[in-house]
């Protein structure tokens, strides 16, 4: 029979303690690994929040270029409104007989909404009053757009509907 040594005991309960606590890391380890509640769970969760965190951000980039082209489009049918505007005034000015300028008037504080909804005029050529045809387009434009801008509709629209809508 072989003798044991202590130091052959004391290794073999040393190895059976490393074998012990081997086990209990593998059932740590696949506990982690759990898609259902451990850290795969929380992985899986998090790539979903991030993939649509992206598409979100996709979106938001695309109606912001939506709205850019839009507000372009409006600010240059301003301009254009303005340039004839320029121009009318120009002509009146040189049409109508000097007068003595009127004192000039205090500036309002507050902006008083037109009480009327005018429809879009177009100018001929030659018309007699067509500063106040032009102003009357430009207030009903202004109501069109306010209008817009309240209600918030149109930030979700496409180009078309909501022009053939605010102007026909």
């Amino acid at each position: 029979m072989p003798e044991f040594q202590i130091t052959d005991l004391a290794l073999f309960l040393v190895s059976l303690a490393a074998c012990i606590y081997c086990v209990q890391l593998s059932r740590r380890l696949k506990s982690l690994q759990d898609t259902r509640d451990g850290l795969g769970a929380t992985i899986m969760a998090m790539t979903k929040s991030v993939s649509a965190v992206s598409s979100a951000t996709t979106e938001t980039r695309n109606q912001a270029g939506e709205l850019a082209a839009r507000l372009s489009k409006l600010m240059k049918e301003a301009d254009a409104t303005c340039d004839r505007l320029e121009a009318l005034v120009e002509r009146a000015d040189r049409a109508a007989p000097r007068r003595p300028a009127p004192a000039p008037a205090r500036p309002r504080t507050t902006y008083d909404e037109p009480a009327r909804e005018a429809a879009p005029a177009r100018l001929s050529a030659g018309s007699e009053g067509g500063l106040e045809q032009l102003i009357d387009e430009m207030r009903a434009r202004q109501e069109r757009l306010k209008k817009a801008a309240r209600n918030g509709d149109f930030l979700f629209e496409d180009d078309e509907a909501w022009v053939t809508q605010n102007h026909n």
